[in-house]
């Protein structure tokens, strides 16, 4: 018994070849980063290497001798530096991890840099505006570290595929980055005639800053395109450029007119 002649059809390509990594588009965006944010850390060395901040010991008193120094353009040199480090390794050495954290909906890379830039941001915020005691400042700092602990903690405790999503973590950061901003708010209060850092200045950097925990919030809220965590991980690198870029450079001219 003859069978039948049967004509072989080749297995069309796009089902055998791999799929790309959804995470293979940031791969480039995350080069460009790390060359920008290199360049700005060079450049405010530049332009801001000779601006000091006094640092004192006594709640800021005007009669209180500076107990410490600090230059802005050093300061933004490491701000902008760890943001380099962070978008370098992720396009280059820690693709791979990068890639995979993706797929398991965080990125504690991006954490690690931010448990250096945000401090050394938020901190330089407040000497700006007048908040110099070294009391002040650790506390300042102590917060915003929680604050970025509890970013971290969102994104790990919500997998993909949770069942239920829980914001315990998000809300502790924001009650953790209230601590800084209500102190320099305060300060700005009680002093609003000593210095040129006017509300406007204040208020776009308060923008600026909460402009992450928003892009978070809607991340886990999935509230439209967000309902992808790689549309919130796009937002972040735009506002790694967009948003830290302008944070770093409003610190460079508030500094300069005091």
């Amino acid at each position: 018994m003859r069978h039948a002649p049967t004509l072989d059809r080749p297995t069309p390509p796009s089902l055998t070849s791999p799929r790309p990594d959804p995470a293979s588009r940031f791969r480039s965006a995350h080069a460009g980063l790390a060359v920008v944010h290199l360049a700005q850390a060079v450049l405010v060395l530049v332009v801001a290497g000779d601006i000091v901040l006094a640092v004192t010991d006594r709640g800021g008193s005007p009669t209180a001798g500076a107990w410490l120094e600090v230059s802005v353009g050093v300061l933004l040199a490491a701000y902008f530096g760890a943001a380099a480090a962070n978008h370098g390794l992720s396009a280059t050495l820690l693709w791979r991890t990068y890639a995979t954290e993706l797929r398991n909906g965080r990125n504690r890379i991006r954490w690690a840099e931010y448990a250096v830039s945000a401090p050394i941001l938020i901190l330089l915020v407040a000497l700006v505006t007048g908040v110099t005691d070294v009391s002040s400042l650790v506390v300042i700092g102590a917060a915003t570290l929680v604050m970025i602990v509890c970013g971290w903690m969102q994104e790990a405790l919500n997998p993909p595929g949770r069942r239920t999503t829980t914001m315990v973590p998000f809300w502790s950061g924001v009650l953790a980055s209230a601590v800084p901003w209500t102190i320099v708010a305060v300060q700005m209060i009680g002093t609003s005639g000593d210095h040129e850092f006017g509300l406007s200045v204040f208020l776009s950097l308060f923008i600026l800053w909460a402009s992450f925990g928003v892009n978070q919030w809607l991340q886990f809220r999935q509230v439209g395109p967000w309902s992808d965590y790689l549309y919130g991980e796009q937002t972040y690198l735009v506002l790694s450029l967009v948003a830290k870029s302008a944070l770093a450079w409003q610190i460079v001219t508030g500094s300069s007119l005091l």
